[in-house]
């Protein structure tokens, strides 16, 4: 008899237990969505961009001190919102040169075990989305690199900083979307400090309006020579919406990717077949565009086009 009772304990216990984890599993998944539902697209806190992990010599750069004098010099005037994406917010510097992009540290934090040890008991959807925040970290701080040490004009960087530092860059004041204003310690964060470029379509538009056709169509070939030079690099970019995300713009007479995140390296890259796919699939909406707005455009970025592909 007291043999069965202690059976029907453990079972009942066990039982409980199972359906604790359950109950715990199902309020988290719950939780987050009402997270996500709730959260204000723009919301900004200094929360989101201060970085909580440890040092990782992967993620260090060699930096000439003078540019670290330069950005400290240069973050002495405040930043402006200038919009918020999936990787990171950035600001406008207010003489309206230089864009901080400082990378979201919640969707890439991995939550401590002692936090969650339930989810990484039980829950197999909590393990990917930690793997998941790992993998989009490292492609992230890679590619920023990447980007600062191989092609700093093609992707307008001018510094990053992805590891916390001590007394190395000092503090910098940013105002939100709503005028509230934030002072944060660069050192404590992750960011990257580019050149800001023009958009293309608006920078065309502008020109036709001055007559300037001449400028334009300069213009048009420097997207194509930004494109070609990548490809003779061997990084190639995966965005295939490029004109649409508006990714490419203008710096003084070059032009730069915008966010260089989709880009990778590659060994052997065929570049006659990379630009016939850049023409026909990645800057085929500004032809299209051009056919419609400036015919004489159009068929100057036909032309470019032919030439470009009979000289490779």
């Amino acid at each position: 008899m007291l043999k069965k009772i202690f059976n029907f304990r453990a079972i009942f216990g066990f039982t409980c237990f199972c359906l604790l984890v359950f109950l715990v599993i199902r309020v988290e998944k719950v939780n987050d969505k009402v997270t996500l539902l709730g959260r204000p697209a723009k919301q900004f806190t200094l929360a989101q961009i201060i970085s909580k992990y440890p040092h990782n010599p992967d993620w260090d750069v060699k930096t000439p001190p003078e540019m670290v004098q330069f950005v400290n010099m240069l973050t002495q005037q405040p930043f402006y919102w200038l919009g918020k994406g999936f990787q990171a917010t950035a600001f406008v510097s207010e003489d309206g040169d230089y864009v901080l992009k400082f990378i979201h540290q919640g969707r890439l934090q991995q939550v401590p075990f002692t936090h969650n040890p339930i989810g990484y008991l039980f829950s197999q959807e909590f393990k990917e989305r930690m793997d998941e925040r790992q993998t989009h970290r490292e492609e992230i701080f890679s590619s920023s690199k990447m980007a600062y040490e191989e092609f700093p004009k093609e992707s307008g960087i001018l510094y990053i900083h992805l590891n916390r530092t001590e007394n190395q860059i000092k503090g910098i004041k940013l105002h939100d979307f709503t005028s509230t204003s934030y002072r944060v310690r660069g050192d404590d964060t992750s960011f990257i400090l580019q050149r800001r470029a023009a958009y293309v379509i608006p920078t065309i538009n502008a020109l036709m309006a001055e007559g300037k056709v001449d400028e334009a169509k300069a213009r048009i070939n420097q997207i194509f020579t930004l494109l070609l030079t990548m490809a003779q690099k061997g990084f190639l970019d995966g965005d295939l919406a490029l004109m649409r995300n508006n990714n490419i713009g203008f710096v003084d007479d070059y032009a730069i990717y915008i966010d260089a995140g989709h880009i990778t390296r590659q060994s052997n890259v065929n570049v006659k077949e990379r630009m016939a796919f850049e023409f026909d699939t990645r800057v085929a909406p500004l032809h299209d565009w051009l056919k419609v707005r400036y015919p004489e455009l159009a068929t100057y970025y036909k032309e470019r086009q032919a030439e470009i592909m009979n000289s490779l």
